[in-house]
C-alpha cells in the first residue's frame, strides 16, 4: 500500500478485520490443515499401546523395564520438544515452525518402521516424541486466524482431528497389525502427517502474529488473500499499526500478570493428561485376556472421546469452557472409580468398557476445555512459547502414566487416575470461580480488538486493552476492561507510561519480511 493509499485508509483493529473477512472457505480449509497435525500426539499414544504388545515377539528381550522404555521414549523427549517448539513459533511464525515440526514428524516416524533392532526403535521413536512437542502450533494458529466469536467453537472443533487420530490408530492396528505387521502399521500412522506436510502450501502466517512482530503490510496482505478465497474485499484499510515491545522470554510467563493462569493451567495440564494418557493406554491391560486383545471393546471406548468433545462443542454455545472444565473432570474421576471397582470385584468387559466409554468423554471433554482456555491466557508474542511449556507440563504427565510396574492391578491404577482427576476439578473451579471472572482469560480478545498503539502496549509489565464491548467465547463474560485484569503496576504507574508513548504509530521491527 502507498503513501497516499494508507493516509485515507480506514483504519481498523484486527478483530473488525476478521469481521469484514468473515467465515468461510479458508476457515475450513484451515481446520482441516491445522487438524491433520494436531492429530499427531493421539496417533503415537495409540501406536506405543499397540507397539508394546507386538514388539516381544521380534525382540523376546523387550521386557518389563526395557519394555517401558519404548514408550518413556517418546514422552520424555516429547518434554524436551514441547519447551523448543513454541520459542520457535513465537519467533519464526506458526507458519514455518509447523512445517518443520510435520517434517521432522514424517521422517523420524517413517524411519522408525525401519529400525534393525529394539534399541534403534526407541531412539526412532524418541526422536518421535521430540516432533510431537510442535503439536501445539497448529491449535494456536487457528485460535489466531478466525473471528473471535467463531475462534471458541473452532477451537472445539480441531479436537475431532485428536480424536480421529485416536479412532484411525485403532482401527488400523485391529485390521493389519496381525497381518501386514507393525512396520507397515507405523508407515501408515504416519500418513496424517504427509498431509499436514502438504497442506503447508496452502496454509497462511497468523495475521496476528504478525502484526505483533511489526509486520504491519503482510499481515494486511495475509489478510486480503484470505478474504479473497472466502470470495470478501477488503477495500482501502489499513490496520493499525503496532509491534510488540521485547522479544519473546520465558521469564515474562512468570509476571504477576500471567502467573496464577500459567500456575492452574500447569496443573491442569499435567494432572488431566496423566489421567487422558493412562486411559487411553489403559485399554492394553483392560480388555487383554490369555494373550489377546478384543479391538472391538478398544474402538467402543474410543468413540467416547467423541461424545466428549461433542457434548462440549454444544456447551460452548452457551457455557463458558471455564464452567465446562470442572464438570468433565468429574465425570472422568467418577468413571475411573467405576472402572477400579468393576476390575476390583470381576465385572463383566461390557460394564467396564461402559464405564471406560465415560472416562474417555469426560477425560476428552476436559482436555478440549484446558486447550480452548490456555491460548486465550496468554498475549500474541508469548503465547506459543506458554502453551508449549504447559504442554511440556502435560508430558510430565504422561510419561508418568508409562511407569506403572507391570504387575501393578488395574485398580490401584484406574483409583490413581481417579484422584487425578478430582485434583483437576479443583482447580478447575478455582479457575472458574476465582480467576475467568476477572479476566485472566481474555488476552487473545484483547489482542484481537486493541485499536491503538497506546492500548497495544503488549509487555506484560505495562498493558492496557479497551476491547470492544462484547462477551468472550472463553469465558463467556463481558471483556471491555479498561486495563489488564491482573495489573502488575498500579494503573497511575501504567498511565504515566502510555501517556508518555509519541502517539503516532510507529514500529520497533524493521518492516519488509517477504510476504507469507
Amino acid at each position: 500500500m502507498n503513501t497516499h493509499q494508507r493516509a485515507d485508509a480506514e483504519e481498523k483493529s484486527l478483530a473488525e478485520v476478521f469481521d469484514m473477512v468473515g467465515f468461510g472457505r479458508f476457515q475450513m480449509r484451515l481446520l482441516l490443515i491445522a487438524g491433520c497435525g494436531f492429530m499427531a500426539d493421539s496417533i503415537e499414544v495409540g501406536v506405543v499401546t499397540f507397539l508394546e504388545r507386538k514388539i516381544p515377539e521380534e525382540w523376546p528381550e523387550a521386557e518389563g523395564w526395557a519394555l517401558n522404555a519404548l514408550s518413556m521414549s517418546v514422552f520424555g523427549t516429547k518434554l524436551l520438544g514441547s519447551c523448543i517448539w513454541g520459542s520457535l513459533s513465537d519467533r519464526l511464525g506458526r507458519r514455518r515452525a509447523f512445517l518443520l515440526a510435520n517434517v521432522f514428524l514424517l521422517v523420524t516416524g517413517c524411519l522408525s518402521a525401519a529400525s534393525p533392532s529394539y534399541t534403534w526403535l526407541v531412539v526412532a521413536r524418541g526422536l518421535v516424541g521430540l516432533a510431537i512437542g510442535g503439536v501445539v502450533i497448529p491449535f494456536d494458529n487457528l485460535a489466531e486466524s478466525v473471528p473471535e466469536k467463531y475462534s471458541s467453537t473452532m477451537c472445539y472443533a480441531i479436537e475431532y482431528a485428536w480424536t480421529i487420530g485416536t479412532l484411525y490408530t485403532n482401527a488400523l492396528a485391529a485390521a493389519i497389525m496381525e497381518t501386514w505387521g507393525w512396520r507397515i502399521y507405523l508407515l501408515l500412522t504416519a500418513l496424517p502427517i504427509l498431509l499436514a506436510c502438504i497442506g503447508y502450501l496452502y496454509l497462511e502466517e497468523s495475521p496476528l502474529w504478525l502484526l505483533d512482530r511489526g509486520y504491519d503490510d503482510d499481515a494486511l496482505e495475509t489478510l486480503r488473500r484470505i478474504a479473497a478465497v472466502n470470495n470478501r474485499e477488503l477495500g482501502n484499510i489499513a490496520l493499525v499499526s503496532y509491534a510488540h515491545e521485547a522479544e519473546p522470554n520465558c521469564t515474562e510467563l512468570l509476571a504477576p500478570s500471567l502467573r496464577r493462569q500459567l500456575l492452574s493451567l500447569s496443573g491442569i495440564w499435567c494432572l488431566g493428561l496423566f489421567g487422558y494418557y493412562g486411559a487411553s493406554m489403559a485399554s492394553g491391560f483392560l480388555f487383554e485376556s490369555g494373550g489377546t486383545m478384543d479391538y472391538t471393546e478398544v474402538l467402543f471406548t474410543s468413540f467416547g472421546e467423541i461424545v466428549g468433545t461433542t457434548a462440549v462443542l454444544l456447551a460452548s454455545f452457551r457455557i463458558s469452557a471455564a464452567t465446562v472444565q470442572p464438570w468433565c473432570y468429574l465425570l472422568s474421576c467418577l468413571g475411573c472409580l467405576g472402572v477400579a471397582v468393576a476390575k476390583l470385584f470381576s465385572g463383566s468387559n461390557i460394564l467396564i468398557a461402559v464405564l471406560a466409554f465415560l472416562v474417555r468423554a469426560g477425560c476428552m471433554g476436559g482436555t478440549a476445555a484446558t486447550w480452548v482456555l490456555t491460548p486465550a491466557a496468554f498475549p500474541t508474542h508469548v503465547r506459543s512459547t506458554a502453551h508449549s511449556l504447559l504442554f511440556a507440563w502435560g508430558s510430565v504427565g504422561s510419561l508418568l502414566a508409562t511407569l506403572w510396574p507391570s504387575k501393578t492391578s488395574a485398580t490401584v491404577i484406574m483409583g490413581t487416575y481417579a484422584v487425578a482427576n478430582l485434583a483437576c476439578v479443583v482447580l478447575a473451579v478455582w479457575q472458574d470461580r476465582g480467576m475467568a471472572p476477572r479476566g485472566a482469560f481474555d488476552s487473545l480478545i484483547s489482542d484481537l480488538q486493541a485499536s491503538n498503539l497506546d492500548r497495544r502496549a503488549r509487555s506484560s509489565l505495562a498493558r492496557s486493552s479497551r476491547a470492544a464491548s462484547r462477551t468472550s467465547t472463553v469465558t463467556g463474560r463481558p471483556s471491555n476492561m479498561s486495563r489488564p485484569s491482573w495489573p502488575l503496576l498500579p494503573s497511575r504507574t501504567m498511565s504515566r507510561q502510555c501517556s508518555e508513548r509519541d502517539p503516532e504509530p510507529r514500529g520497533v521491527v524493521e518492516r519488509g519480511m517477504p510476504a507469507t
